[in-house]
């Protein structure tokens, strides 16, 4: 999974770029010749979702997104387990959904080929629908991956202390 995350961040980059290129044509475009360029807002508003959507799951990967450490960190082990395997599932299962009601929509809007109101430049809408289903079908997986490790190194943590001896039954703060 760490291959297709990079890709996908770099993907998200190179769209940010994109972005930055295409409104700094846009102003000097306005500022020298006195007109916009067709298409660019709507162009870049895409390329804004699309960044976002692919940056989901390399940050889930790299355990870069906003979490409450601080509240974890002060309760017992196995209550602060309980608590990120609860937010894990939950989080596994609305972004399953998620992901299926985005590829729904975009299968409706490849279907009629749906395109931006507004402006004289078709731009299609589809290809983004798709990539947004793409990246919120990745970040479910990442999410499925982490929750797993964090289950199994949970049970590699009890093995190890029945290893050595020590007894993993609940102690007072389990």
């Amino acid at each position: 999974m760490g291959f297709y995350n990079r890709m996908m961040g770099t993907i998200g980059g190179i769209l940010i770029g994109a972005m930055m290129l295409l409104v700094v044509t846009e102003v000097l475009s306005r500022l020298l010749v006195g007109r916009s360029i067709e298409g660019t807002i709507e162009i870049v508003g895409i390329f804004l979702a699309l960044a976002v959507f692919f940056g989901f799951s390399p940050c889930e990967e790299e355990k870069s997104h906003v979490r409450v450490e601080l509240l974890l960190r002060r309760l017992p082990e196995s209550f602060s387990f309980v608590l990120n395997t609860g937010a894990y599932i939950l989080a596994i299962f609305t972004v399953a959904v998620m992901a299926w009601q985005v590829g729904l929509n975009a299968l409706s809007a490849w279907k009629v080929k749906e395109v931006l109101p507004g402006a004289k430049v078709h731009v299609p809408v589809y290809p983004a629908k798709a990539a947004a289903f793409v990246g919120y079908l990745a970040f479910c997986l990442q999410l499925c991956l982490s929750f797993f490790l964090i289950v199994r190194s949970r049970k590699e943590a009890r093995s190890n202390a029945l290893a050595k001896g020590v007894n993993p039954a609940p102690t007072k703060d389990e």
